[in-house]
């Protein structure tokens, strides 16, 4: 890893563009349970408005943050009417009214308070990016992809994931894991 930065420094990161994960996207706007990460990064997006940096955002991290925020409401739904999912299918809940009404929230939540606040940084990735990709590491796919704008771009990396640990990104996080890596 580069450096990893704790809440306390973000003073060194003044001026700089931070790519948000979606796990940081999902303690903030769409709350899981995670009180005390919510807590903790909800006070880190609010200090990096202040300190107006550049955030930044991009299509995969959308699709996650969505379909995991979709993920979430559909959970609750079927805990709240005792039901399972083989009774209700996810594909099916979704596209009732109860799964259109929560997609609709969602987008509202984006709207209001990501689309513009952020800026959306993607790359084209090509076949050379992508072989490079098919092989085995700490990272998801998708997070190698994201790894991949993180570096090209300098951007500082805003996660809760310890699979970054293994990269050589700048990182901004509370966890603990994450900042006693060297």
């Amino acid at each position: 890893m580069a450096k990893c930065y704790n809440s306390t420094e973000i003073h060194c990161l003044n001026k700089r563009q931070i790519f948000f994960d979606a796990n940081i996207l999902l303690y903030i706007f769409w709350p899981t349970g995670f009180y005390s990460w919510e807590k903790q990064y909800s006070a880190i997006f609010s200090r990096l408005l202040k300190q107006k940096n550049g955030m930044v955002v991009d299509f995969i991290v959308i699709s996650e943050v969505i379909n995991r925020a979709v993920r979430t409401e559909y959970e609750k739904h079927l805990q709240q009417q005792n039901i399972s999912g083989k009774k209700l299918p996810f594909k099916k809940y979704r596209d009732s009214q109860e799964g259109q009404d929560a997609l609709g929230d969602i987008y509202q939540v984006f709207k209001k308070n990501i689309i513009n606040k952020f800026s959306f940084m993607g790359k084209a990735f090509s076949k050379a990016d992508i072989e490079g990709f098919l092989h085995n590491n700490s990272l998801d796919f998708s997070d190698k992809g994201i790894a991949a704008i993180c570096k090209d771009n300098n951007f500082v990396l805003l996660t809760n994931d310890k699979d970054f640990a293994g990269t050589d990104l700048e990182i901004l996080t509370s966890h603990p894991d994450l900042l006693r890596m060297p």
